[in-house]
């Protein structure tokens, strides 16, 4: 009985061990990063918008209607991918069109601060408008930083559905 108890123990032990030094080491470090990514996209993706208002594309908005999202966890560990969504009613045109010029937003974002991917000897942006789409009043896009490998194959693994 007393082996028993023993083993018991020694199993939670290395459980709870087991536990600890995963969230030290693979857990806090991954949340770290992503949200280190998160808020280098969302500061993107605000000053393109700030430069789609100027332009007269978008009707001006309060910053606090413009939220952003994870989707690392539908999608999986290390994917730096994020859901936005504003008002629809401040969008002006269709939204394949809203959706080119954001694009071209963050492009030209990424060519101020020279921030480039360079995948299969390419440079691509590092910012890209991945899907839009319209829910109720809101209008909804993912926006991935393409900082890592796993978001690259992520995007391509997008392009082919």
């Amino acid at each position: 009985m007393e082996l028993i108890i023993q083993i018991v123990i020694g199993l939670v032990a290395a459980f709870a061990i087991y536990n600890l030094i995963h969230y030290l080491f693979v857990t806090r470090p991954s949340r770290k990063r992503t949200a280190l990514a998160q808020r280098v996209c969302n500061e993107a993706v605000k000053t393109a918008v700030h430069e789609l208002m100027k332009s007269g594309d978008l009707e001006p908005f309060d910053d606090s209607d413009l939220r952003s999202e994870q989707i690392a966890e539908i999608w999986g560990r290390g994917v730096m991918a994020f859901e936005y969504h504003l008002p629809i009613s401040k969008m002006k045109g269709t939204i394949p069109e809203f959706k080119k010029l954001l694009a071209t937003a963050l492009v030209d974002y990424g060519n101020n601060h020279h921030m480039h991917v360079h995948f299969e000897n390419v440079d691509q942006p590092v910012f890209m408008v991945t899907d839009m789409w319209q829910l109720d009043d809101r209008l909804h896009f993912d926006v991935a930083y393409l900082v890592n490998l796993t978001t690259v194959e992520y995007v391509d693994d997008l392009k082919r559905l």
